[in-house]
């Protein structure tokens, strides 16, 4: 929810299964005939991917983001880390795939899709009532149930995540990034509507929205007293407009 780097100096405040590897021909497939696109493998090969990623949301929800090895990963999965490598490079490259799945369901549940009918001060009540359940409704994870929004996974390790990584990080600020963009459209739309106030600049106030959504998680990691309905109702004062 922040514009980032790529952007204009002044909206830029913080830079901030495996399938089985065999040769053998699919059934009804004649020697030297082309496979076709949408082959048995390649659905196992994306079923194998999903496996591995709700096997390290569930282990993620359950002991954080640092406990959990890549044996537990795979075992709860089903797979040995011969398939893991077929779909990540490594650890780290895993956890920036499970950040994009979650952050990408946060945005869609606060936000909502491309072309959704939504405004800001909805956008900011969902992600206030959220944050007051500790974002663990955001929605399931199609396997086994598991919360699409690991609340045993502590802030300050996502952090620690995209500093010991620069892909992660590079990953963390593409979606922060793409969260701007939707909430700068949003503000432009109820700016022309008259919902919010016509002084504030569209990208800059996203940056601010962004920038607060990150001072909630980091205020609940810390674990202060934050009325979440207050710091909502401030916002949405902020932002409307003089009668």
């Amino acid at each position: 929810m922040a514009t980032l780097p790529g952007r204009r100096a002044h909206t830029d405040p913080y830079v901030m299964l495996e399938y089985p590897r065999t040769n053998r021909y699919v059934k009804g497939m004649a020697a030297g005939s082309s496979p076709s696109p949408a082959r048995p493998r390649d659905a196992g090969k994306a079923q194998t991917r999903e496996a591995l990623l709700a096997a390290a949301m569930a282990e993620f929800a359950e002991k954080g983001l640092d406990v959990p090895s890549l044996d537990a990963i795979c075992a709860r999965a089903g797979f040995t880390r011969g398939a893991f490598y077929v779909h990540f490079r490594d650890r780290d490259d895993l956890v920036a795939a499970v950040m994009e799945r979650v952050l990408g369901l946060l945005l869609e549940a606060v936000i909502g899709g491309e072309g959704a009918a939504r405004d800001l001060a909805s956008s900011i009540a969902r992600y206030t009532a959220l944050a007051a359940h500790g974002l663990d409704d955001v929605g399931r994870e199609r396997a086994g149930g598991t919360p699409a929004i690991p609340e045993a996974v502590p802030f300050h390790q996502v952090l620690a995540a995209c500093r010991r990584a620069e892909p992660t990080r590079q990953k963390m600020v593409s979606l922060l990034r793409r969260a701007a963009e939707r909430l700068a459209a949003l503000a432009r739309s109820d700016q022309r509507a008259g919902r919010v106030r016509p002084d504030l600049p569209p990208a800059e106030l996203a940056s601010l929205l962004v920038l607060l959504a990150l001072g909630v998680r980091a205020a609940a990691d810390l674990r202060l007293p934050v009325d979440v309905a207050r710091t909502r109702d401030a916002a949405l004062r902020l932002l409307a407009p003089e009668p």
